[in-house]
């Protein structure tokens, strides 16, 4: 029997006990319902202040990450809450520079501050204290004044990634606008494009860094992992399937025609760049993408990040001529795609509250 034959009997095999006996590979639901905020909840009357500080973890943990693989820890200590590198959980082959386990971190902990000025506190923030895979510390004191960001604060149980195509509608000066002014700032550059040329060559590259990944063993079994988790969209026997799928079958075709396709019906994409290529740079970057997909959301603007150029170093060095000539931060730490859609998607789970709080 030929290795392709044999592929196809085993998923068959599994995909009969998974209809027969769907238990054994069910993921536990309960790592949506931390989508169902109520604002009201806040336990503004509490007399203990880690109550306090604990509920707006709820906001943090709704941050993207790449491949939903939640890369953080949370400490309460005193008047702080410090947030911590999860490393068990960063993607070694994707990301062997931890860029995007940063970028997810700088997410966490720009929902984290947005959630407390919300709720009436002013943050002070150390980046990178020193303390072995800690991030960042964030001493919280109780304000009179209100938040000034209220529109991005409400959207964070709205934002969700978008993978489905968008339509090809532009977006108004107006709109881009707002975006940059939200995300943009004196250590982060934004650039986006709805320049057709520029869309093509993105295009172009996504498919050349789909084509390497996806010959790549090590790659593929790393997304296979964490598909199997059911943290990436499908769940229970369907989570499993699509494991056994991108590690044992050619996947490389259907997924390049797929990128390419949402591409094209893409209006907009979008760069965050900044002057150096660090950890701290990287979080920065992070903090910056999140407040741009709020603003989005807030605006109903769909937003998928699109890293694979990132993640080929010979494809990465070719994303520098898609920018700006003028543009003095040129280090490229996340890409995305931007627009409208008919269609807005599911969230994505997430671990509860209690698998990521830890005691100091």
């Amino acid at each position: 029997m030929g290795i392709s034959a044999i592929k196809v009997v085993l998923l068959s095999i599994f995909l009969f006990l998974g209809m027969a006996l769907p238990g054994i590979f069910m993921q536990p639901e309960s790592s949506l319902e931390v989508w169902n905020l109520n604002e009201s909840d806040f336990p503004a009357d509490s007399s203990q202040p880690h109550e306090k500080m604990a509920f707006l973890l709820n906001y943090a943990i709704l941050a993207p990450s790449s491949h939903n693989s939640q890369p953080w820890k949370f400490a309460v200590s005193g008047d702080k809450i410090l947030l911590f590198a999860d490393r068990s959980r960063w993607l070694s082959v994707a990301d062997g520079d931890k860029r995007e386990m940063h970028i997810s971190l700088g997410a966490a902990l720009e929902n984290l501050i947005l959630a407390a000025e919300n709720f009436g506190y002013n943050c002070t923030v150390s980046l990178f204290p020193g303390q072995e895979d800690l991030v960042a510390t964030v001493s919280l004191q109780e304000a009179a004044l209100s938040a000034a960001n209220t529109s991005l604060f409400q959207a964070i149980p709205l934002r969700r990634t978008n993978r489905n195509p968008y339509e090809t509608q532009a977006l108004s000066q107006a709109d881009l606008n707002s975006l940059l002014g939200y995300s943009s700032g004196p250590d982060v550059a934004v650039f986006l494009s709805q320049d057709p040329d520029t869309i093509e060559a993105f295009r172009k590259l996504v498919v050349q860094a789909d084509g390497i990944l996806y010959s790549d063993i090590d790659y593929k079994s790393e997304l296979g992992r964490w598909l199997g988790l059911g943290v990436m969209g499908p769940r229970g026997v369907r989570a499993k399937m699509a494991q056994l799928a991108v590690v044992f079958l050619d996947v490389g075709p259907e997924q390049i025609r797929k990128d390419s396709d949402l591409i094209n019906s893409t209006p907009c994409i979008g760069f965050i760049c900044t002057a150096e290529n660090d950890s701290l740079s990287s979080l920065q970057a992070g903090r910056a993408l999140e407040r741009l997909w709020l603003a989005a959301a807030s605006k109903g603007l769909s937003l998928q990040p699109m890293s694979q150029p990132l993640e080929v170093r010979q494809v990465k060095a070719d994303l520098d001529s898609l920018l700006p000539a003028v543009w003095d931060k040129r280090a490229v730490q996340q890409t995305f795609r931007l627009g409208y859609a008919a269609s807005q998607g599911e969230h994505s789970g997430r671990r509860p509250l209690q698998d990521v709080l830890i005691n100091r």
